[in-house]
């Protein structure tokens, strides 16, 4: 089976995360989002993944190579311009054979519960496409369906008035009849050739569209929330090990996994938590709701519900909370009897000026 990941995003709601890497490669409990998809989309019983990035893109090229890691092989294709998702996905159309079925999936969405049953009733059901749908709270952000017993019946892209609550998560399945479909739409008023016209365009030449209502974990790993939302909950389901030393000084509370080489010193570890390899924590106070990537080293400092990324460095920084800090970072005596909430960059230094 194949699948289509449309990773051609820019990210602007993560500047500057995503400045100089693509959004899919953020960290999210220790794993690139798109690490997660992956290994995701293998246990549904993908074998061809077909990958949808923008003009020169390098790094997710780089990173997936030939797909060995989650026992598939990958392809690439490049979408010239952002000019909707039914664009995006007729320029992987080279890849899908004729009457091929085959999964879409938007390459930050993280579901907890995975593809495969949705998968299996896709590909068992013989509809034309099927969608993953979940009730939120505010659906006007969204692609929202109206369904009867399981058949969708009509839907709207981001509506001002949504004509319900069932949001479109971003995985889908899709029959040969798609490509005909979006054939037979036009630029919406926003300049985009919409998946939800050409879906719509199934419903109203007699397709049959399904979906599949979801009630589980679901995130849009596009903004700082929703990045931090879904490590929390990554966090709460990896295996709790400790490879590192921790000295008689120390406390370990609750789900922590703590990797090989890093050293706990007069420190205090509430989980959930990841500590990455050969991360240093000397007279400090990390998670829940934490991880720390590779090489981190944190010095009288507090740390809760944020992502530091690989090789950052915190000193004499109090109540650090809800932060997403780049690679090879250096913050130096910030915070104090407020919570500071900071997104960092790569490389950013954040240290009191020399001289003053």
């Amino acid at each position: 089976m194949k699948a289509v990941l449309l990773c051609a995003g820019q990210g602007t709601r993560l500047h500057p995360l995503t400045f100089n890497r693509p959004k899919h490669l953020l960290p999210v409990a220790g794993r690139a989002v798109l690490d997660h998809v992956l290994e995701s989309l293998a246990g549904a019983g993908v074998e061809e993944a077909v990958f949808v990035v923008a003009p020169g893109e390098s790094d997710i090229r780089s990173f997936v190579g030939g797909g060995e890691r989650w026992g598939m092989s990958a392809s690439f294709c490049e979408q010239d311009a952002p000019l909707g998702l039914a664009h995006a996905l007729s320029c992987a159309r080279g890849f899908i054979g004729p009457q091929e079925r085959f999964l879409m999936y938007l390459g930050d969405d993280l579901l907890g519960d995975g593809v495969a049953e949705f998968t299996g009733e896709f590909m068992a059901s013989g509809a034309d496409a099927s969608l993953i749908v979940q009730p939120v709270a505010d659906p006007r952000a969204f692609g929202v369906v109206v369904q009867k017993a399981g058949v969708v019946t009509r839907l709207v892209e981001k509506p001002e008035v949504p004509p319900s609550s069932l949001a479109i998560v971003g995985v889908y399945g899709f029959g040969p009849r798609i490509w005909e479909a979006i054939d037979n739409i036009t630029p919406s008023a926003r300049g985009e050739l919409e998946i939800t016209d050409a879906i719509e365009h199934l419903v109203e030449t007699g397709g049959r569209v399904e979906c599949h209502v979801s009630d589980g974990f679901w995130a849009d790993a596009g903004s700082p929330e929703a990045l931090l939302r879904a490590n929390r909950f990554f966090l709460e389901r990896m295996d709790a090990r400790s490879h590192g030393d921790v000295d008689g000084a120390s406390t370990v509370e609750g789900h922590v996994q703590i990797g090989a080489g890093a050293r706990i010193v007069r420190s205090n570890i509430v989980g959930p938590c990841l500590v990455g390899e050969d991360c240093v924590i000397e007279d400090s106070s990390v998670g829940p709701g934490t991880a720390l990537g590779i090489g981190c080293n944190l010095r009288h400092a507090s740390v809760s519900d944020s992502i530091i990324d690989d090789h950052t460095q915190i000193e004499h920084a109090q109540g650090l909370t809800m932060s997403i800090v780049g690679r090879d970072a250096i913050l130096c005596s910030v915070g104090g009897q407020r919570a500071l909430s900071l997104l960092l960059a790569d490389r950013s230094r954040i240290m009191p000026s020399v001289g003053g």
